[in-house]
């Protein structure tokens, strides 16, 4: 009885040593994947990592899980992922970085109000590296919330009054763009006259042929009525103009939502250029 309580200790000590072996092997190798930038690979290893690293020795797991996720557009993934890094870091200022992380995802995914709740846990007194980020990540917040005139005042704690100038021009020209190609405004105008919404949107090939089209079909609703029948007539204009009338001011509508959304982005781009040049070098 002696002789197999010792048997089945030994083992047990045995295998807990080969067991440590293996995961610090395992780690080696995912890293190292990791690196190579073998995602798929290092993401496996990473995740049978956290399954048995029942002391917790590898924390840095989750953050790296986190990144491949981002890097792969997984963004829901990514932000679990940071939220576990976050849990697990003991220093402030790696919280506060992946906290920042966890913002980007949000940016990635357009949730800019789950961004914004982000911004507003972070403690109140940042160093002034994580306070111009903070401010300019409320900026971005705000932008993608169309609240301009609060994203401008975060704007103007991160660059000089030359800079703000600029983005305040840039968020002029947006706003002209905007009532110029208002989707309700283009829709309208395709109600009233068929093509003129998608014809002033400068998309003067669709505007005709949905001018032509409707016209081509009223004009042989006519020549139905008069050869056969006016219900003849009506069935074919019901049934085919609704349907190509509808069609057409729907584009209207869609076409002024591309172009605002055209030159949001450019705009974006715009202003994270000149928030980088025009900086203030106190920040």
């Amino acid at each position: 009885m002696q002789k197999a309580l010792f048997i089945i200790h030994f083992s047990c000590i045995c295998g807990t040593i080969l067991f440590s072996q293996n995961i610090y092997q395992w780690k080696e190798y995912s890293d190292e994947q990791y690196e190579k930038g073998n995602y798929s690979i290092a993401l496996k290893e990473f995740q049978r990592i956290l399954l048995f690293d029942e002391k917790q020795e590898f924390n840095d797991v989750y953050y790296k899980i986190a990144t491949i996720y981002y890097d792969t557009e997984d963004y829901n993934n990514a932000i679990v992922y940071y939220d576990f890094a976050w849990k697990a870091a003991r220093n402030d200022s790696i919280k506060i970085e992946l906290a920042f992380r966890k913002i980007l995802c949000y940016f990635q995914l357009k949730d800019y109000y789950s961004g914004l709740t982000e911004l507003y846990d972070l403690p109140e007194q940042l160093s002034p590296y994580f306070e111009r980020i903070k401010n300019l990540y409320f900026a971005i917040c705000h932008f993608g919330l169309d609240e301009k005139y609060l994203s401008l005042n975060y704007f103007s704690q991160i660059v000089d009054s030359a800079g703000l100038f600029q983005i305040d021009s840039c968020f002029v020209q947006l706003n002209k763009v905007e009532k110029k190609y208002d989707p309700d405004k283009l829709e309208m105008m395709s109600i009233l006259l068929p093509g003129l919404g998608q014809t002033y949107a400068g998309d003067l090939r669709s505007g005709l042929n949905s001018l032509l089209l409707l016209g081509g079909i009223v004009t042989y609703a006519y020549h139905t009525m008069l050869v056969y029948s006016i219900l003849d007539g009506t069935l074919v204009l019901t049934s085919w103009f609704y349907r190509y009338y509808t069609g057409g001011h729907r584009k209207a509508y869609e076409l002024g939502v591309r172009k605002i959304q055209a030159q949001r982005n450019e705009t974006y781009l715009q202003v994270m250029d000149i928030t980088r040049i025009k900086a203030r070098p106190d920040h």
